[in-house]
């Protein structure tokens, strides 16, 4: 499958935003199920956060197929949504399971520099303690995990699209994601620059909620809800044009009733 180099990252965001704008309710809807699948599937004990990586890979799936639906302007069906889950599930299954042992991986080499800060917040949901962060060891660690986390994001980040759709099995999706990534770089970095100019932005609107409800924890949850909600569609867009930018011969598998 030919690797096109992309012109723009920042214009993935922009797609992303316009297929949102097409159908806000399908989006949040889908983003719902996604929240209350995920949530219920962490209230098995010691290995909820492991499942919920498993089906991260199908839910993929399924954003793509609602992406594609928007951008051809066909009506949404329920079931397409529930077929592309299903589609390849052995193999996109595969893919959450090799992506939970990077992810464990990346863990325990922060966890040689933090002393098990990192993988104590990230398995149990213990936040660094504050001799952690005074001694230096949280920000080791989420630095080792950054650094170790980026090429695990470069193999993963069209992986499951290229198994979904283009019809390849894990290792060879792997591959093929990371170079593709690699080849384009100089878009990622303009991309990543434009999430944190995001992610900025929201931190920003949320110290003005507090200050102006006067620290009220109900509402800044609130708002910080509202702007998850915001968000996930547009990152789940900016990726589906990011997919058929890099990959454009998958445009045919991806268009609706495509096999």
């Amino acid at each position: 499958m030919r690797i096109v180099p992309a012109k723009n990252g920042a214009a993935w965001l922009g797609r992303g935003l316009v297929l949102f704008r097409r159908n806000p309710p399908a989006w949040l809807l889908a983003v719902l199920v996604y929240w209350l699948a995920v949530g219920l599937l962490g209230q098995l004990p010691h290995i909820g956060r492991a499942l919920s990586m498993l089906v991260l890979p199908p839910f993929t799936m399924s954003f793509m197929a609602l992406c594609a639906l928007l951008e051809a302007g066909a009506p949404l069906r329920p079931r397409l949504l529930v077929d592309a889950f299903r589609a390849r599930l052995p193999v996109l299954v595969t893919l959450g399971a090799l992506y939970l042992v990077c992810i464990l991986a990346v863990l325990a080499l922060a966890s040689l520099v933090d002393d098990g800060v990192l993988l104590d917040w990230a398995l149990e949901g213990r936040e660094p303690q504050p001799d952690a962060i005074a001694e230096g060891r949280a920000s080791r660690g989420l630095l080792a995990g950054a650094l170790g986390l980026t090429p695990v994001m470069m193999a993963f980040w069209f992986a499951p699209p290229l198994v979904g759709w283009g019809g390849m099995g894990a290792a060879q999706s792997l591959f093929y994601s990371f170079f593709a990534a690699w080849r384009n770089w100089r878009a990622f970095l303009v991309y990543g620059a434009m999430l944190m100019l995001g992610g900025v932005a929201v931190l920003a609107a949320m110290s003005m909620v507090a200050v102006l409800t006067h620290g009220n924890a109900d509402s800044v949850h609130a708002a910080l809800l509202a702007a998850t909600l915001l968000s996930l569609p547009i990152l789940f867009g900016s990726f589906y044009a990011s997919y058929r930018e890099v990959f454009p011969e998958a445009g045919a598998a991806a268009r609706p009733g495509a096999s």
